[in-house]
């Protein structure tokens, strides 16, 4: 099986990128609501009583086998990971293999149906309805089908991308496949065994959404690439053999981008947006400029700034004019894109038609005959009108935020802008949500689920100020915030932010540790060495934490300038690899935990070198 990300590739790479699908793995553990913080903090000091945690690696394929302890067969599966780690491709690759009949022969009938397609349906609906306008070739069938509800499996791909809440609350009722009922109604009655109850479900997530593991009996974690697979994905990108080992040497040696080349989405990124600094007809990379990408946000501008090049100066200018004179050139159209991300993406909003487009200055000829059609793909609907959305949900958010640094005038703006987008709160004497085109539903505050859904967006505008302070977005910008006044009195800003902020004792973990991104991707040292110090201690027990979460916490904690009283990562899965990247602090904590985090031989031979350091700090260890 092939996954294509959008047309037209890259003349250096395939046309269709064929890549090792993501295994998974299971785990048995604990998965707690964002509400539950305190008890996390009271959890943590109870921990030996916690049986250990099993994890074993399996295919997607293998999601509805029995339990090998118990021999039970779930019928709902919760499959989590982050933005682009390949949840909807690993997805794909078992809808596959039971075509060809490979596997999961036991179901006479798969329903793939996306939130993003979801969305599209305002009205009630009745189950029978919803299947018989996605598939019409099953109508006829349906009754029967259901008659056989054992033989039917559900994938419910993308519940980050729907914009309805859904009510795990809300009183059971009896319900048919013939009850008009809301489309978020329906989906929870679905997977909660209300409807249907002798079928399968499989829903996919990032782990910021609300689905409580009470209606799961299998829950998962997509870890995207193993090692092996990084440096297979990048020969499969490139045609010439000696670009892509050109690219996964300099991966290799950049720490932070090896990294991030873990997560399929990202790795295909960086295979693009480093595909001209190492082909080979240039001189071995001296097209680089003097800082080449090492955060997320970085990576998403030499991807879109190589999209630009490669797909809007056909006749206007050559690819090697300056970076001002390019992104002058396709302003307007980046600032219209940019507007109709931000706007739709805090009303959780994916999906726009034609109006949309209008109403933000893009018309359905300029994004076909342009570098638009690389970044707004056309969408398949029951309603056969055309519908677009960004082929990834990280760029719109990405794109959005490209608007509002664009945009903004000053440190006024940008610290309005993150106590809204971080917290959902306006403080004075702001009165209305930064940006925005229309009001909005909740008006001057955002509700807590639309602040988690907002967090990649943050950490990319943060990144993004960063490259403003650097004059990356000059030709898109007046004023680069980068005089000595303005520019001091920003950081310092900043600074000062990022400090109230730890210094709170309400503070989440999931909010800490996006904080903690967020200073990453801003990458101003001059930023993170006023923050650190106020972090005294640092919580992230049971929260799943990749290597790139691990290379923040690093990151921020370098900082310091004494001793962290206590980081736990205990139950957090941050391997050997994740123990790698923090291994240069864990010395400076005084109480450590990290039990339970599928850590192997090499982790403990660097344990003990951190324990028997002169200048270890550490008088508890768990």
């Amino acid at each position: 099986m092939c996954y294509s990300e959008g047309e037209g590739q890259d003349s250096s790479s395939q046309a269709h990128i064929d890549i090792r699908y993501t295994d998974l793995f299971v785990t048995e553990d604990d998965e707690l609501s964002n509400e539950g913080h305190e008890y996390f903090k009271q959890a943590s000091r109870q921990s030996p009583i916690y049986p250990h945690q099993t994890y074993r690696l399996i295919h997607p394929r293998d999601l509805l086998n029995p339990d090998p302890k118990t021999g039970s067969i779930p019928k709902r599966v919760k499959v989590k990971g982050i933005a682009g780690i390949g949840k909807s491709v690993a997805m794909q690759r078992l809808l596959y293999e039971w075509a060809l009949g490979k596997h999961l022969q036991t179901f006479s009938c798969v329903f793939d149906l996306r939130f993003r397609e979801l969305n599209l349906i305002d009205g009630p609906i009745s189950l029978r309805e919803l299947l018989s306008s996605r598939f019409l070739y099953l109508k006829n069938v349906l009754t029967h089908l259901f008659e056989c509800a054992t033989s039917l499996l559900f994938i419910l791909d993308g519940l980050d991308e729907f914009r309805h809440r859904l009510d795990w609350t809300a009183e059971d009722r009896d319900l048919t496949v013939d009850s008009q009922i809301s489309v978020s109604e329906l989906l929870v009655a679905l997977v909660k065994g209300n409807l249907l109850p002798q079928s399968s479900v499989i829903l996919t997530t990032r782990p910021s959404t609300d689905a409580p593991k009470c209606f799961f009996q299998r829950w998962c974690v997509v870890l995207g690439f193993q090692e092996k697979h990084v440096e297979e994905y990048t020969m499969k990108f490139y045609k010439d053999p000696v670009a892509a080992k050109k690219v996964f040497s300099y991966m290799v040696k950049n720490d932070n981008l090896y990294a991030l080349s873990f997560i399929p989405l990202y790795c295909y990124i960086i295979c693009a947006a480093l595909a001209e600094f190492f082909s080979t007809d240039s001189n071995d990379g001296q097209s680089l400029d003097l800082n080449p990408p090492r955060t997320v946000s970085e990576v998403y501008y030499y991807y879109l700034y190589t999209t630009i090049k490669h797909h809007a100066l056909k006749d206007n200018t050559d690819a090697s004019s300056p970076k001002p004179k390019i992104l002058t050139l396709v302003k307007e159209q980046l600032m219209n894109l940019g507007r109709l991300a931000y706007n739709n993406l805090l009303r959780n909003r994916i999906l726009f038609d034609k109006e949309d487009l209008e109403k933000f200055g893009l018309d359905l000829r300029g994004i076909r005959s342009t570098f638009l059609c690389q970044i707004l793909v056309s969408v398949e609907n029951e309603k056969e009108m055309e519908m677009f959305s960004f082929f990834h949900l990280t760029l719109q958010e990405y794109l959005a935020a490209l608007f509002c640094v664009v945009s903004v005038s000053g440190h006024v703006e940008i610290l309005t802008g993150l106590n809204y987008w971080c917290f959902g709160k306006l403080q004075p004497p702001a009165k209305s949500p930064p940006l925005t085109v229309d009001p909005m539903p909740a008006g001057d505050h955002l509700e807590p689920y639309r602040v988690e859904n907002l967090q990649m967006f943050t950490r990319f505008f943060a990144g993004l100020v960063r490259a403003r302070l650097a004059r990356l977005l000059d030709g898109m910008v007046e004023n680069d915030l980068a005089g000595d006044d303005e520019g001091m009195t920003l950081l310092s800003q900043l600074g000062d932010w990022f400090q109230s902020q730890f210094k709170k004792t309400e503070l989440t973990n999931q909010t800490a540790l996006n904080l903690l991104h967020c200073l990453m991707e801003l990458h101003l040292p001059e930023v993170t060495s006023r923050v650190a110090p106020e972090i005294r201690s640092l919580c992230l027990f049971k929260m799943k934490l990749s290597v790139v979460d691990c290379a923040a916490i690093h990151y921020v904690l370098q900082f310091s300038t004494h001793s962290l009283e206590e980081l736990n990562v205990g139950y957090s899965n941050i391997g050997n690899k994740g123990f790698s990247r923090l291994g240069p602090i864990l010395h400076r904590c005084e109480s450590l935990y990290l039990r339970y985090n599928c850590l192997g031989t090499d982790a403990a031979i660097k344990e003990s070198a951190v324990l028997k350091s002169d200048d270890c700090q550490v008088k508890k260890l768990l």
